[in-house]
């Protein structure tokens, strides 16, 4: 007899109750990943070692005496949980203890002890940003997001700046050293500024940035340069040798782009009023649900419930964000289009090329006519008008 058809829900339910049933308190022991210390208070991030990982979320509650942070090794204790909007587990941690940190962060440190004594990092050292850059040198994965978002800040903040885009390697073999070819690239032009970076990820996406031979080539170069890699939370050596160090791609793209759209801003606020009632509603909703709720473990049910909401409110807040980043977007690369439009139906616009108009007693000459049906004709350019004869007329081959 075949089983009964269950929805999701239902199905990640019995899962859910499985796991938490099973599972008292655990203690696990590997290296934080993607950590994020949200707004809200609460912090997100992955444990891992050399063959798995587990996600983890650690309430605002809980506390903390110690500053984590990605490479660290340290042990959890907690309870294993699911979280039925994205159908995954993952330990609701009560305590963490560090245990000691990885080898990639010890590496970092060490780098950054050896270049400092050398002096990469003096403050005297750092080169001012130019007021209006003209000439504007990218180098960045032609296919992650930061092209994206420092292509679309720039042409919408300041359409006049001219980019010159070196398409580099930003992870993986050989990726270092393409960074640091692209950077002695950009440097024989005639740049204001050079913008390097890329998207974020965990110490060993971004690790290319913390090697000694780019932090070489950037030390090296000849124009000032922008570090832009990863998210804020996110620091390379390149950011402490770069001349400055912008928190995302976007941000480095507008500390280059002097010019703003006040249209965007009333745009921005229109979306974050309706963020903000979106957030309110949904907070009522559950409310709501958690006064209706009874049994004997409601206690239990409703810190839960609790918890499941606050990590719900996280999402939708990172959720709304992207989707008004893409609407921004959208709306630049329209305006866009539509000065182009405006501009190709300019009817002096053949004039800027150098063409001319035929003439003959203010009536046009169209190129269906032959010129020698006239005998005097008028040449009309932008700022000029000539009178010839027509002496003599060649058919001309086509």
């Amino acid at each position: 007899m075949a089983e009964k058809i269950q929805s999701v829900s239902e199905l990640t339910k019995k899962i859910q109750l499985v796991l938490e049933n099973r599972f008292d308190t655990v203690s696990v022991q590997g290296e934080i990943s993607n950590y994020t210390h949200h707004s809200s208070g609460h912090r997100y991030f992955s444990l891992k070692d050399e063959n798995a990982q587990i996600s983890c979320t650690m309430w605002k509650t809980r506390t903390v005496r110690f500053q984590m942070s990605n490479g660290m090794k340290v042990v959890i204790s907690g309870r294993i949980t699911v979280y039925p909007p994205q159908g995954k587990y993952q330990i609701d941690v009560i305590s963490v203890t560090p245990l000691g940190q990885g080898d990639l962060y010890l590496a970092f440190e060490a780098l950054k002890k050896k270049l400092e004594e050398k002096g990469y990092f003096a403050p005297e050292r750092k080169r001012d940003i130019p007021p209006i850059p003209i000439k504007i040198g990218v180098s960045t994965s032609p296919t992650g997001a930061a092209f994206h978002d420092i292509f679309t800040t720039i042409e919408r903040r300041f359409p006049l700046a001219e980019i010159y885009f070196r398409p580099t390697l930003v992870q993986g073999d050989g990726s270092a050293e393409d960074i640091v070819e692209a950077i002695h690239e950009l440097n024989t032009y005639p740049l204001d500024v050079l913008i390097i970076g890329r998207g974020g990820g965990s110490i060993e996406d971004l690790w290319s940035y913390n090697t000694e031979i780019v932090a070489d080539a950037i030390y090296q170069s000849r124009i000032p340069i922008i570090s832009a890699v990863g998210h804020e939370v996110d620091f390379t050596i390149a950011d402490f040798v770069a001349d400055v160090r912008a928190a995302t791609p976007t941000a480095a793209a507008e500390l280059v782009s002097p010019v703003t759209t006040d249209y965007l801003y009333d745009f921005t606020g229109d979306a974050l009023n309706s963020l903000v009632t979106l957030t309110t509603d949904k907070i009522k909703d559950y409310q709501d649900m958690l006064d209706d709720m009874s049994g004997p473990n409601i206690s239990r049910r409703i810190i839960e419930k609790v918890k499941l909401n606050g990590q719900l409110i996280d999402d939708y807040e990172i959720r709304n964000s992207l989707n008004i980043k893409r609407s921004i977007s959208f709306l630049a690369q329209h305006l866009s289009s539509l000065e182009g439009h405006c501009k190709s139906l300019n009817p002096v616009a053949p004039f800027n090329k150098g063409f001319a108009l035929l003439e003959s007693e203010g009536k046009i000459i169209t190129k269906y006519e032959t010129l020698g049906n006239y005998i005097y004709i008028d040449i009309v350019r932008q700022n000029e008008k000539a009178n010839v004869t027509v002496n003599k007329v060649i058919p001309k081959n086509n």
